[in-house]
């Protein structure tokens, strides 16, 4: 480099120059650490460092001039300029023989697509034959060779390098990314621009560009540089910012858009994995199909296309056609992972509201299932549009809320102001684990959903605290397996929590894998909810459980403690019972609830055999149907389970209400009403009251006994025996191993003797019916074993035969027990043991007494009573308890073939006989 012509090229911007005893300037360079002798250092004032303090260390590592915006007390050639930047963009210029005066440079601009466009024209390019360069957000590629950088737009310096190596290889076009960072901060000064496209402009860097109107000046600046050299613009018109731009200047352009316009965009047909469109241009139709799905892509292609057909214009339409079926996607860019069998897994970089929501709207069109969105927003940026992004997400059917690039903020502080706009505890999740998140979203999707994974597509790296840590969600999606049986199916972040109930963990990083009511079965993250009981009190053993590593507490607000990792409630059953609510919306199931006097466990079984038989089902184990049991059932949900059928019991007011709003069930069911817990609920109108409470009117299927008249205003799908019942049962017949029926005249059987099962079988039978499932389906589900211990339940010992149906006992369940029993081998000696029915209140001693003239219209049988009210069932032979009947041995001299019926609700414990049954060998 020769004084001379570096003035020559400085003068226009150089306030004022020194260039004394200036001999041997080489490369400019901005970087004072990779300075060597005779190099030009560029003072840059930048945002984290100013370069006039690093002058010093250039001159040291032999810088023979330097370029800066003020004059520095160095003994050292320098020439003072008012923009370093654009006196670095010169330099670049001159030293590197201006590359891209030699290239057809191509400029790509806008919030969304840059990266698709350069890599289709890529793609287009090189199937011509033609040789190619790429420079973006992927690093830049000299036709087929690739290499890494580390912006989109790389700096002026190393970007004349990178122009200049592809010179040198034969390149003829060059297609580059431009962001509106390079254009702000001169990236691209001085280049020589022959074309340019505009894909969109939507928020993003508003951080820093502070409004849309400086981001969008920012950008249109591009085209002043395209205009200079009488270059040409593609512009998407469909954008209100595209608009704009558009109008703003005379220059060379066309217009892309579904409306009228130079290039019409029509015909979009898409599906899950191609999308076949046409472009028309002077009336002329040129018809596409492409692998890639979404308008959005479309929009870009078309804009690609557009540009490739200016450049090539007697390039043969088949030729281009067949070029652009074999076109592949960006990677990271609606990235299709190798991942879980028949879920539709996709990486895709987008991290604006404005991509989310397209690629978001792109996979609605390709599936009636269900969609998942991971997704999180980068640390140390633009903070207005997280909750933009939270907004756009929702088109998703459920969101997982994670880490993107936390950068140097703490990543609690970003999730909070994504979710800051809502005021709404369901429809999403949070796990800041980004590698959880993608596993979780992964692990609870089924046959035919999709799996969104957003915002960083193609990077390798998650930045934490400066650090770029080696994570690839790729990668990580297609290593995916299966989540660890034991643990919860979706991990709960303490964020979650805080956001749930108010309150304030200090937002610590814990996951919680385990929910349990029980201290002694705590194991390390677990959430330990505190209940009061009439024995005990769950909050005597908090210090036990927060000895624990990784757990947290939900405490009553009575109980002052002082912790965070302690949640206070108002009522820690409540809130279990809300936190189960939530966490079963997670899950894409159908959900049956069931209630009713009695007949619910076992219409409970039948539901689950035919379910079950082949798909994931889950059902209320044992007798936890109460407001403890039935979160506790939900927190036991699988990934995979696509049923869950639940038992809702109640003996108090209002717990039918608060159990339905836990199990928000599609299909909920009333077995029968009849009078039971008539101490709490007074009559049967008020059992009746209680049991409709499980209809919550919203879009749930209804079901309950048509024969019923108290049903007759309530509307919904209807069973039982008149001709009018929507699931009409008939021709109930038994023997002595099972019993056939007809539901709307198809036959069904079930292997028990018990008629009165057949009315829950038919429940049952209307239940998978709606659900779809064939009558061959569930004909075979109804021959499965059903084993509900205690419950019409059938023990031989020898030729002595036990029917226990002492789980519980109403009058309504005791009559058909009864009945049942004397009909059963009638021609056996019958023996009942019968026992109190409890919580029937002021109608207790009219009650027993009715079953006692039951009881007593039978001949010879035998009977003895058990409890203090079944005296007036005037058995044959009273005991006060259970122990008073096994002391007197009476179990002793049944005889060998009798059939024997214990009967009684469940405190009266009388299947101890069957112990001793047992003990007596018989």
């Amino acid at each position: 480099m020769i004084k001379e012509k570096i003035e020559d090229y400085l003068k226009n911007i150089a306030l004022e120059y020194h260039l004394d005893n200036f001999t041997k300037a080489n490369r400019p360079i901005t970087d004072s650490r990779m300075v060597k002798s005779g190099d030009i250092f560029i003072c840059i004032s930048g945002f984290a460092s100013d370069g006039h303090d690093f002058a010093k260390a250039a001159i040291d590592n032999g810088a023979a001039l330097i370029i800066t915006e003020k004059y520095l007390s160095f003994d050292i050639p320098q020439i003072v300029v008012k923009n370093s930047r654009k006196a670095t963009a010169i330099l670049c210029k001159y030293y590197y023989k201006d590359p891209s005066k030699q290239l057809k440079l191509i400029g790509v601009t806008g919030t969304n697509g840059k990266t698709t466009v350069t890599y289709l024209f890529h793609q287009i390019l090189r199937k011509m034959g033609i040789n190619v360069g790429l420079i973006g957000t992927l690093g830049y590629k000299i036709n087929e060779t690739n290499f890494s950088t580390e912006r989109t737009t790389p700096d002026i310096i190393q970007l004349n390098e990178i122009l200049s190596k592809m010179v040198n290889a034969g390149i003829e076009y060059v297609i580059m990314e431009v962001s509106s960072h390079a254009i702000f901060l001169d990236r691209i000064a001085e280049l020589n621009f022959c074309a340019g496209i505009f894909t969109n402009l939507t928020q993003d860097h508003l951080d820093f560009h502070k409004t849309m109107e400086n981001y969008a000046n920012t950008k249109f600046s591009l085209f002043d540089q395209i205009k200079e050299n009488n270059g040409l613009a593609v512009i998407n018109i469909d954008n209100e910012y595209g608009k704009q731009l558009f109008a703003k200047d005379h220059f060379r352009k066309i217009g892309i858009s579904q409306n009228d316009a130079d290039i019409k965009i029509t015909n979009i047909h898409p599906k899950l994995f191609e999308t076949k469109f046409s472009l028309v241009k002077n009336d002329i139709y040129q018809h596409f199909q492409t692998k890639l799905i979404g308008d959005y892509n479309i929009y870009n292609l078309a804009q690609t296309l557009a540009l490739v057909q200016d450049f090539f214009p007697n390039f043969p339409i088949p030729e281009l056609q067949n070029i652009v079926a074999s076109l592949h996607s960006v990677p990271g860019r609606l990235q299709k992972a190798d991942s879980k069998s028949e879920v539709g897994v996709y990486i895709d970089y987008a991290h604006t509201p404005d991509a989310l929501e397209n690629v978001l709207k792109t996979l609605r069109k390709t599936t009636s299932n269900r969609i998942i969105c991971v997704f999180g927003a980068g640390g140390e940026r633009d903070k207005s549009k997280r909750p933009k992004m939270f907004a756009a997400a929702q088109k998703a059917d459920l969101v997982i809320i994670t880490n993107d690039n936390p950068r140097g903020e703490d990543p609690a502080n970003i999730i909070k102001d994504i979710i800051s706009e809502t005021n709404s505890n369901e429809g999403f999740w949070i796990i800041r684990n980004r590698k959880q998140a993608i596993q979780t979203a992964i692990d609870i999707a089924h046959k035919g959903d999709i799996v969104l994974i957003a915002g960083k597509g193609h990077e390798k790296y998650q930045e934490i605290n400066g650090i770029k840590h080696k994570f690839d969600d790729l990668e990580i999606a297609e290593n995916y397996k299966p989540s660890k049986a034991g643990s919860l199916a979706v991990p709960i972040d303490v964020l979650m929590l805080e956001k749930i109930f108010g309150c304030n963990l200090n937002s610590r990083s814990e996951l919680i894998y385990h929910v349990s009511t029980d201290s002694r079965n705590i194991k390390e993250n677990s959430l330990f909810i505190a209940l009061i009981g009439e024995k005990f009190d769950g909050h005597d053993y908090i210090d036990s459980v927060l000895s624990q590593k990784g757990c947290i507490a939900i405490v009553d607000k009575e109980h002052k403690m002082i912790s965070d990792r302690l949640i206070q409630v108002e009522d820690t059953a409540s809130a279990y019972g809300k936190l189960a609510s939530i966490y079963k919306k997670l899950f894409n199931l159908k959900s049956i609830a069931i209630t009713g006097s009695y007949g619910k466990t076992t219409t409970k079984e039948f539901v689950y055999n035919i379910l079950s038989q082949n798909h994931s089902t889950l059902k209320t184990f044992s007798n936890e149907n109460n407001l403890i049991g039935l979160p506790k059932t939900i927190f036991n949900l699988s990934a995979d389970d696509e049923f869950a059928v639940f038992e809702l019991g109640s003996n108090h007011f209002g717990e039918i209400k608060a159990l339905s709003n836990i199990s928000q069930a599609d299909i909920n069911v009333i077995t029968s009403v009849a009078p039971a817990h008539l101490e709490f609920f007074g009559d049967e109108m008020g059992v009746f009251k209680e049991k409709t409470s499980i209809f919550r009117g919203r879009n749930e299927i209804r079901l309950f006994p048509g024969d019923d008249l108290r049903f007759r205003d309530i509307s919904g799908i209807t069973f039982g025996k008149n001709a009018d019942c929507d699931y009409r049962i008939q021709n109930v017949v038994s023997n002595q191993t099972e019993t056939n029926f007809t539901v709307n005249n198809y036959n069904y059987k079930i292997l028990t003797p018990f008629p009165e099962n057949a009315i829950n079988a038919s429940i049952a039978v209307a239940i998978a019916t709606e659900l779809k499932f064939s009558k061959e389906e569930i004909s075979d589900g109804l021959l499965l074993p059903i084993n509900i211990s205690n419950r019409m339940q059938f023990y031989k010992f020898s030729d002595l035969i036990v029917i226990s149906d002492c789980y519980n006992a109403n009058p309504s369940s005791m009559k058909a027990a009864l009945n049942f029993w004397r009909d059963y081998l009638p021609k056996r000696p019958h023996i009942a043991i019968i026992g109190d029915m409890l919580e029937l209140g002021n109608q207790t001693e009219k009650l027993h007494k009715e079953i006692g003239k039951i009881l007593n219209s039978f001949d010879n049988v035998l009977s003895y009573s058990v409890g203090k009210h079944s005296i007036d069932f005037s058995a044959t032979e009273h005991f006060t308890s259970i122990e008073e009947l096994i002391k007197s041995k009476i179990y002793q001299e049944f005889p060998p073939d009798a059939v024997v019926l214990l009967k009684a609700s469940r405190s009266i414990k009388l299947e101890k006989i069957i112990i001793k049954l047992e003990e007596r060998g018989i």
